[in-house]
Protein backbone atom coordinates (compact mmCIF):
# COMPACT_ATOMS: atom_id res chain seq x y z
CA UNK A 1 0.00 0.00 0.00
CA UNK A 2 1.45 3.38 -1.02
CA UNK A 3 2.41 5.73 1.81
CA UNK A 4 0.09 8.41 0.39
CA UNK A 5 -2.90 6.37 1.52
CA UNK A 6 -1.84 6.83 5.13
CA UNK A 7 -1.98 10.61 4.75
CA UNK A 8 -4.95 12.89 5.03
CA UNK A 9 -6.17 13.36 1.46
CA UNK A 10 -8.17 16.48 0.66
CA UNK A 11 -9.48 18.28 -2.44
CA UNK A 12 -8.34 21.77 -3.38
CA UNK A 13 -10.09 23.98 -5.91
CA UNK A 14 -8.41 26.15 -8.54
CA UNK A 15 -10.58 28.88 -10.09
CA UNK A 16 -10.97 29.14 -13.86
CA UNK A 17 -11.65 32.64 -15.24
CA UNK A 18 -14.04 33.29 -18.14
CA UNK A 19 -13.18 35.99 -20.66
CA UNK A 20 -16.77 37.05 -21.26
CA UNK A 21 -17.60 37.74 -17.59
CA UNK A 22 -14.11 38.47 -16.24
CA UNK A 23 -15.21 36.29 -13.33
CA UNK A 24 -14.87 32.72 -12.06
CA UNK A 25 -16.55 30.26 -14.40
CA UNK A 26 -15.53 27.04 -12.68
CA UNK A 27 -13.21 25.30 -10.24
CA UNK A 28 -10.97 22.35 -11.01
CA UNK A 29 -10.79 19.78 -8.21
CA UNK A 30 -7.14 18.93 -7.48
CA UNK A 31 -5.74 16.35 -5.08
CA UNK A 32 -3.70 17.38 -2.03
CA UNK A 33 -2.45 15.56 1.06
CA UNK A 34 -1.47 16.75 4.51
CA UNK A 35 2.10 15.69 5.29
CA UNK A 36 3.34 14.68 8.75
CA UNK A 37 4.59 18.23 9.39
CA UNK A 38 1.15 19.66 8.56
CA UNK A 39 2.15 21.08 5.18
CA UNK A 40 -0.18 20.71 2.19
CA UNK A 41 1.36 19.03 -0.84
CA UNK A 42 0.19 18.22 -4.36
CA UNK A 43 -0.74 14.70 -5.44
CA UNK A 44 0.44 15.40 -8.98
CA UNK A 45 3.68 13.47 -8.56
CA UNK A 46 1.77 10.53 -7.07
CA UNK A 47 -0.60 10.22 -10.03
CA UNK A 48 2.24 10.54 -12.57
CA UNK A 49 4.46 7.98 -10.79
CA UNK A 50 4.68 4.85 -12.93
CA UNK A 51 5.43 2.70 -9.90
CA UNK A 52 2.05 3.50 -8.31
CA UNK A 53 -0.42 0.68 -8.96
CA UNK A 54 -3.62 1.41 -10.84
CA UNK A 55 -5.56 0.21 -7.80
CA UNK A 56 -3.87 2.67 -5.43
CA UNK A 57 -4.20 5.54 -7.92
CA UNK A 58 -7.91 4.84 -8.33
CA UNK A 59 -8.44 4.62 -4.57
CA UNK A 60 -6.77 7.97 -3.94
CA UNK A 61 -8.55 9.60 -6.86
CA UNK A 62 -11.93 8.44 -5.60
CA UNK A 63 -11.21 9.92 -2.18
CA UNK A 64 -10.46 13.27 -3.82
CA UNK A 65 -13.46 13.09 -6.16
CA UNK A 66 -15.97 12.15 -3.50
CA UNK A 67 -14.80 14.84 -1.08
CA UNK A 68 -14.70 17.42 -3.86
CA UNK A 69 -18.29 16.68 -4.87
CA UNK A 70 -19.43 16.80 -1.25
CA UNK A 71 -17.71 20.12 -0.65
CA UNK A 72 -18.95 21.55 -3.92
CA UNK A 73 -22.51 20.61 -2.91
CA UNK A 74 -22.06 22.38 0.43
CA UNK A 75 -20.37 25.50 -0.94
CA UNK A 76 -21.56 25.69 -4.55
CA UNK A 77 -22.79 28.86 -6.20
CA UNK A 78 -23.41 29.13 -9.93
CA UNK A 79 -20.01 27.89 -11.08
CA UNK A 80 -19.00 24.57 -12.61
CA UNK A 81 -16.75 21.85 -11.19
CA UNK A 82 -14.05 20.15 -13.29
CA UNK A 83 -13.44 16.53 -12.27
CA UNK A 84 -10.41 14.67 -13.65
CA UNK A 85 -10.87 11.02 -14.60
CA UNK A 86 -8.74 8.47 -16.41
CA UNK A 87 -10.23 6.86 -19.48
CA UNK A 88 -9.45 3.35 -18.25
CA UNK A 89 -11.63 4.01 -15.19
CA UNK A 90 -14.47 5.40 -17.28
CA UNK A 91 -14.48 2.51 -19.76
CA UNK A 92 -15.19 -0.07 -17.03
CA UNK A 93 -18.72 1.28 -16.68
CA UNK A 94 -19.69 0.97 -20.33
CA UNK A 95 -22.46 -1.56 -19.63
CA UNK A 96 -23.55 -0.11 -16.29
CA UNK A 97 -23.07 3.66 -16.61
CA UNK A 98 -25.63 4.43 -13.90
CA UNK A 99 -23.25 2.78 -11.41
CA UNK A 100 -20.39 5.16 -12.20
CA UNK A 101 -19.22 6.53 -8.82
CA UNK A 102 -19.08 10.15 -9.91
CA UNK A 103 -22.72 10.17 -11.00
CA UNK A 104 -23.78 8.26 -7.89
CA UNK A 105 -21.97 10.65 -5.54
CA UNK A 106 -23.32 13.69 -7.37
CA UNK A 107 -26.86 12.40 -6.91
CA UNK A 108 -26.15 11.50 -3.27
CA UNK A 109 -24.90 15.00 -2.44
CA UNK A 110 -27.44 16.82 -4.57
CA UNK A 111 -24.98 18.18 -7.14
CA UNK A 112 -26.60 19.28 -10.39
CA UNK A 113 -24.97 17.09 -13.04
CA UNK A 114 -25.25 19.99 -15.48
CA UNK A 115 -22.64 21.75 -13.34
CA UNK A 116 -20.05 18.99 -13.76
CA UNK A 117 -17.28 19.01 -16.36
CA UNK A 118 -15.73 15.58 -16.86
CA UNK A 119 -12.09 16.15 -17.76
CA UNK A 120 -10.15 13.42 -19.55
CA UNK A 121 -6.66 13.36 -21.01
CA UNK A 122 -6.58 13.07 -24.81
CA UNK A 123 -3.29 11.14 -24.92
CA UNK A 124 -4.75 8.31 -22.81
CA UNK A 125 -7.28 7.40 -25.50
CA UNK A 126 -6.49 3.80 -26.27
CA UNK A 127 -7.33 1.66 -29.29
CA UNK A 128 -10.66 0.30 -28.05
CA UNK A 129 -12.59 3.51 -28.41
CA UNK A 130 -16.19 2.31 -28.37
CA UNK A 131 -16.52 1.71 -24.60
CA UNK A 132 -15.17 5.18 -23.88
CA UNK A 133 -17.46 6.80 -26.45
CA UNK A 134 -20.46 5.03 -24.94
CA UNK A 135 -19.79 6.10 -21.37
CA UNK A 136 -18.97 9.65 -22.50
CA UNK A 137 -22.33 9.72 -24.30
CA UNK A 138 -23.96 8.66 -21.02
CA UNK A 139 -22.31 11.50 -19.10
CA UNK A 140 -23.52 13.92 -21.76
CA UNK A 141 -27.06 12.53 -21.57
CA UNK A 142 -26.99 13.29 -17.84
CA UNK A 143 -26.11 16.91 -18.58
CA UNK A 144 -22.36 16.82 -17.88
CA UNK A 145 -19.94 18.75 -20.04
CA UNK A 146 -16.80 17.09 -21.42
CA UNK A 147 -13.30 18.60 -21.45
CA UNK A 148 -10.19 17.21 -23.12
CA UNK A 149 -7.08 17.91 -21.02
CA UNK A 150 -3.48 18.39 -22.20
CA UNK A 151 -4.52 18.89 -25.82
CA UNK A 152 -1.43 19.29 -27.98
CA UNK A 153 0.91 17.50 -25.55
CA UNK A 154 1.35 14.44 -27.76
CA UNK A 155 -0.03 13.47 -31.14
CA UNK A 156 -3.44 15.12 -31.05
CA UNK A 157 -5.90 13.03 -33.01
CA UNK A 158 -8.79 14.68 -34.85
CA UNK A 159 -10.53 11.28 -34.90
CA UNK A 160 -10.58 11.19 -31.11
CA UNK A 161 -11.88 14.73 -31.02
CA UNK A 162 -14.65 13.97 -33.49
CA UNK A 163 -15.65 10.82 -31.59
CA UNK A 164 -15.76 12.43 -28.15
CA UNK A 165 -17.14 15.78 -29.37
CA UNK A 166 -15.97 17.66 -26.26
CA UNK A 167 -17.32 20.96 -25.04
CA UNK A 168 -13.95 22.31 -23.90
CA UNK A 169 -10.33 21.88 -25.05
CA UNK A 170 -7.67 22.52 -22.43
CA UNK A 171 -4.45 23.38 -24.25
CA UNK A 172 -1.43 21.73 -22.70
CA UNK A 173 0.43 24.03 -20.34
CA UNK A 174 3.76 23.32 -22.04
CA UNK A 175 2.40 25.14 -25.11
CA UNK A 176 1.52 28.12 -22.93
CA UNK A 177 4.95 28.20 -21.31
CA UNK A 178 6.88 27.78 -24.57
CA UNK A 179 4.79 30.47 -26.29
CA UNK A 180 6.75 33.18 -24.47
CA UNK A 181 9.82 32.49 -26.60
CA UNK A 182 8.46 30.58 -29.59
CA UNK A 183 6.61 32.13 -32.52
CA UNK A 184 5.58 28.64 -33.62
CA UNK A 185 3.84 27.87 -30.32
CA UNK A 186 2.04 31.22 -30.38
CA UNK A 187 0.73 30.53 -33.87
CA UNK A 188 -0.19 26.96 -32.89
CA UNK A 189 -2.28 28.22 -29.98
CA UNK A 190 -4.09 30.67 -32.24
CA UNK A 191 -4.75 27.93 -34.77
CA UNK A 192 -6.18 25.55 -32.15
CA UNK A 193 -8.42 28.27 -30.70
CA UNK A 194 -9.63 29.24 -34.16
CA UNK A 195 -10.35 25.59 -35.01
CA UNK A 196 -12.18 25.07 -31.71
CA UNK A 197 -14.31 28.16 -32.27
CA UNK A 198 -15.31 27.00 -35.75
CA UNK A 199 -16.49 23.58 -34.54
CA UNK A 200 -18.27 24.87 -31.43
CA UNK A 201 -15.66 23.95 -28.80
CA UNK A 202 -14.44 26.39 -26.14
CA UNK A 203 -10.69 26.75 -25.61
CA UNK A 204 -9.16 26.86 -22.13
CA UNK A 205 -5.55 27.84 -21.41
CA UNK A 206 -4.06 26.28 -18.29
CA UNK A 207 -0.80 26.66 -16.41
CA UNK A 208 -0.59 30.44 -16.85
CA UNK A 209 2.19 31.65 -14.56
CA UNK A 210 3.42 34.96 -15.98
CA UNK A 211 1.89 38.17 -17.28
CA UNK A 212 3.48 37.56 -20.68
CA UNK A 213 1.82 34.14 -20.91
CA UNK A 214 -1.56 35.61 -20.00
CA UNK A 215 -1.20 38.34 -22.64
CA UNK A 216 -0.35 35.73 -25.27
CA UNK A 217 -3.25 33.49 -24.25
CA UNK A 218 -5.80 36.30 -24.34
CA UNK A 219 -4.44 37.33 -27.74
CA UNK A 220 -4.95 33.73 -28.89
CA UNK A 221 -8.71 34.07 -28.34
CA UNK A 222 -9.47 31.38 -25.79
CA UNK A 223 -12.56 31.69 -23.59
CA UNK A 224 -11.24 30.29 -20.27
CA UNK A 225 -7.99 30.86 -18.34
CA UNK A 226 -6.38 29.02 -15.45
CA UNK A 227 -3.06 29.23 -13.63
CA UNK A 228 -1.18 30.43 -10.56
CA UNK A 229 -1.00 33.98 -11.93
CA UNK A 230 -4.79 34.24 -11.78
CA UNK A 231 -5.58 32.01 -8.80
CA UNK A 232 -3.86 29.30 -6.82
CA UNK A 233 -5.62 26.12 -5.71
CA UNK A 234 -7.50 26.77 -2.46
CA UNK A 235 -9.24 24.61 0.15
CA UNK A 236 -12.64 26.30 -0.16
CA UNK A 237 -14.75 28.03 -2.78
CA UNK A 238 -16.73 30.08 -0.28
CA UNK A 239 -14.36 33.05 -0.50
CA UNK A 240 -12.39 32.47 -3.70
CA UNK A 241 -9.18 34.37 -4.24
CA UNK A 242 -8.70 35.27 -7.89
CA UNK A 243 -6.79 38.12 -9.54
CA UNK A 244 -9.59 39.52 -11.69
CA UNK A 245 -7.72 42.83 -11.98
CA UNK A 246 -4.73 41.05 -13.54
CA UNK A 247 -7.02 39.50 -16.14
CA UNK A 248 -8.93 42.70 -16.89
CA UNK A 249 -5.74 44.77 -17.24
CA UNK A 250 -4.37 42.20 -19.70
CA UNK A 251 -7.63 42.38 -21.67
CA UNK A 252 -7.38 46.17 -21.82
CA UNK A 253 -3.82 45.93 -23.10
CA UNK A 254 -5.02 43.62 -25.85
CA UNK A 255 -7.74 46.07 -26.85
CA UNK A 256 -5.19 48.89 -27.00
CA UNK A 257 -2.84 46.75 -29.08
CA UNK A 258 -5.66 45.85 -31.48
CA UNK A 259 -6.56 49.52 -31.94
CA UNK A 260 -2.90 50.39 -32.50
CA UNK A 261 -2.57 47.52 -34.95
CA UNK A 262 -5.66 48.66 -36.87
CA UNK A 263 -4.25 52.18 -37.13
CA UNK A 264 -0.86 50.85 -38.18
CA UNK A 265 -2.31 48.53 -40.83
CA UNK A 266 -4.53 51.29 -42.18
CA UNK A 267 -1.58 53.68 -42.41
CA UNK A 268 0.53 51.07 -44.16
CA UNK A 269 -2.25 50.29 -46.62
CA UNK A 270 -2.75 53.97 -47.44
CA UNK A 271 0.99 54.39 -47.86
CA UNK A 272 1.17 51.56 -50.41
CA UNK A 273 -2.01 52.83 -52.08
CA UNK A 274 -0.27 56.14 -52.70
CA UNK A 275 2.92 54.50 -54.02
CA UNK A 276 1.13 52.08 -56.34
CA UNK A 277 -1.39 54.62 -57.62
CA UNK A 278 1.44 57.08 -58.13
CA UNK A 279 3.26 54.61 -60.34
CA UNK A 280 0.12 53.79 -62.34
CA UNK A 281 -0.56 57.49 -62.88
CA UNK A 282 2.94 57.98 -64.33
CA UNK A 283 2.93 54.89 -66.53
CA UNK A 284 -0.28 53.45 -67.91
CA UNK A 285 -0.71 49.71 -67.45
CA UNK A 286 -1.11 47.55 -70.55
CA UNK A 287 -1.85 43.84 -70.00
CA UNK A 288 -1.92 42.94 -73.69
CA UNK A 289 1.48 41.21 -73.86
CA UNK A 290 3.40 39.02 -71.41
CA UNK A 291 6.70 40.82 -72.06
CA UNK A 292 5.07 44.18 -71.49
CA UNK A 293 3.51 42.99 -68.23
CA UNK A 294 6.81 41.66 -66.87
CA UNK A 295 8.67 44.79 -67.94
CA UNK A 296 6.02 46.97 -66.31
CA UNK A 297 6.27 45.24 -62.95
CA UNK A 298 10.06 45.14 -63.11
CA UNK A 299 10.02 48.92 -63.32
CA UNK A 300 7.50 49.09 -60.47
CA UNK A 301 9.69 46.82 -58.37
CA UNK A 302 12.70 49.06 -58.93
CA UNK A 303 10.76 52.16 -57.90
CA UNK A 304 9.09 50.66 -54.82
CA UNK A 305 12.18 48.95 -53.37
CA UNK A 306 14.00 48.38 -51.01
CA UNK A 307 11.55 46.59 -48.70
CA UNK A 308 9.69 44.57 -51.31
CA UNK A 309 10.30 40.84 -51.64
CA UNK A 310 8.25 40.23 -54.81
CA UNK A 311 5.56 41.56 -57.17
CA UNK A 312 3.21 39.51 -59.34
CA UNK A 313 -0.13 39.77 -61.14
CA UNK A 314 -3.17 37.46 -60.86
CA UNK A 315 -6.64 37.42 -62.35
CA UNK A 316 -9.74 37.18 -60.18
CA UNK A 317 -9.71 33.38 -60.52
CA UNK A 318 -6.35 33.13 -58.79
CA UNK A 319 -4.29 32.38 -61.92
CA UNK A 320 -0.88 34.08 -61.99
CA UNK A 321 -0.40 36.07 -65.21
CA UNK A 322 3.08 37.51 -64.72
CA UNK A 323 6.50 36.34 -63.63
CA UNK A 324 7.51 36.79 -60.02
CA UNK A 325 9.62 39.93 -60.03
CA UNK A 326 11.61 39.43 -56.82
CA UNK A 327 14.75 40.14 -54.87
CA UNK A 328 17.00 37.11 -54.67
CA UNK A 329 20.53 37.12 -53.22
CA UNK A 330 20.85 40.85 -53.72
CA UNK A 331 19.64 40.75 -57.32
CA UNK A 332 16.29 41.36 -59.01
CA UNK A 333 15.11 38.29 -60.88
CA UNK A 334 12.09 37.32 -62.95
CA UNK A 335 10.98 33.77 -62.03
CA UNK A 336 8.30 32.12 -64.09
CA UNK A 337 5.27 31.23 -61.95
CA UNK A 338 2.70 31.88 -64.66
CA UNK A 339 -0.37 29.65 -64.70
CA UNK A 340 0.07 28.80 -61.01
CA UNK A 341 -3.17 29.18 -59.10
CA UNK A 342 -3.20 30.84 -55.67
CA UNK A 343 -6.82 30.42 -54.70
CA UNK A 344 -5.68 27.98 -52.01
CA UNK A 345 -3.74 30.72 -50.23
CA UNK A 346 -5.67 32.15 -47.32
CA UNK A 347 -4.73 35.70 -48.21
CA UNK A 348 -6.21 35.36 -51.72
CA UNK A 349 -9.54 34.34 -50.23
CA UNK A 350 -9.30 37.26 -47.76
CA UNK A 351 -8.61 39.61 -50.66
CA UNK A 352 -11.62 38.39 -52.62
CA UNK A 353 -13.84 39.14 -49.65
CA UNK A 354 -12.39 42.60 -48.96
CA UNK A 355 -12.03 43.75 -52.56
CA UNK A 356 -15.45 42.32 -53.37
CA UNK A 357 -16.93 44.62 -50.72
CA UNK A 358 -15.74 47.69 -52.59
CA UNK A 359 -12.29 48.29 -51.11
CA UNK A 360 -9.55 49.01 -53.62
CA UNK A 361 -6.79 47.31 -51.61
CA UNK A 362 -6.13 44.89 -48.77
CA UNK A 363 -3.18 44.27 -46.45
CA UNK A 364 -2.75 40.88 -44.76
CA UNK A 365 -1.44 40.08 -41.30
CA UNK A 366 2.25 39.22 -41.14
CA UNK A 367 3.20 35.60 -41.83
CA UNK A 368 6.28 33.50 -42.67
CA UNK A 369 7.14 33.23 -46.34
CA UNK A 370 7.18 29.54 -47.32
CA UNK A 371 10.28 29.99 -49.48
CA UNK A 372 12.54 32.36 -47.55
CA UNK A 373 10.98 31.95 -44.05
CA UNK A 374 11.12 35.73 -43.72
CA UNK A 375 8.28 37.52 -42.01
CA UNK A 376 6.26 39.37 -44.63
CA UNK A 377 2.83 40.76 -45.26
CA UNK A 378 1.06 40.90 -48.62
CA UNK A 379 -0.51 43.98 -50.15
CA UNK A 380 -3.22 43.34 -52.76
CA UNK A 381 -4.39 46.10 -55.11
CA UNK A 382 -7.39 45.87 -57.42
CA UNK A 383 -6.24 47.19 -60.80
CA UNK A 384 -9.72 46.54 -62.15
CA UNK A 385 -12.49 44.03 -61.49
CA UNK A 386 -10.51 41.28 -63.25
CA UNK A 387 -6.87 41.92 -62.26
CA UNK A 388 -5.17 41.98 -58.84
CA UNK A 389 -1.64 43.15 -58.09
CA UNK A 390 0.19 41.34 -55.28
CA UNK A 391 3.20 42.79 -53.44
CA UNK A 392 5.01 40.81 -50.72
CA UNK A 393 6.60 43.28 -48.30
CA UNK A 394 9.25 42.51 -45.69
CA UNK A 395 8.24 43.16 -42.12
CA UNK A 396 11.23 44.43 -40.18
CA UNK A 397 12.06 47.17 -37.70
CA UNK A 398 14.11 48.98 -40.33
CA UNK A 399 11.27 48.83 -42.83
CA UNK A 400 8.74 50.03 -40.28
CA UNK A 401 10.97 52.89 -39.18
CA UNK A 402 11.50 53.99 -42.76
CA UNK A 403 7.79 53.83 -43.57
CA UNK A 404 6.87 55.67 -40.38
CA UNK A 405 9.39 58.35 -41.20
CA UNK A 406 7.79 59.13 -44.55
CA UNK A 407 4.73 61.26 -45.02
CA UNK A 408 1.56 59.22 -45.28
CA UNK A 409 -1.20 60.29 -47.62
CA UNK A 410 -4.04 62.35 -46.20
CA UNK A 411 -7.64 61.32 -46.66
Amino acid sequence: MNDILSKKIVPYFQPIIAADTNDIYAYEALGRYIDDDGSVKSLGAFFSDGSVSAKDALQVDRIVRKQALKKFAEERKEEYLFINMRLEWIAKYENRPDEAPTVSWAKEFGVDLRKLVIEITEEEFFADREPVANIIAYYKSMGCRIAIDDYGKCASDIGRLALLSPDILKLDMSCVHKSEKSYHYREYMKAISSFAERVGIEALYEGIETQAQLDICIGSKGRYYQGFLLAEPQPSILSPSASRSVFSSSSRRLINRLHEKADRVNSRRKYWDSRVEGFFSKKAFDASGEDDVNDYFSRMFAELSPHIRRIFLCNKWGDQLSYNIEAENGEVKANDYRRRNWLWRGYFQEALTMLGSGMKSHLTDAYRDVTTKEKIYTYIFSINEDLYLFIDILQSKNADCELNGRALPKN
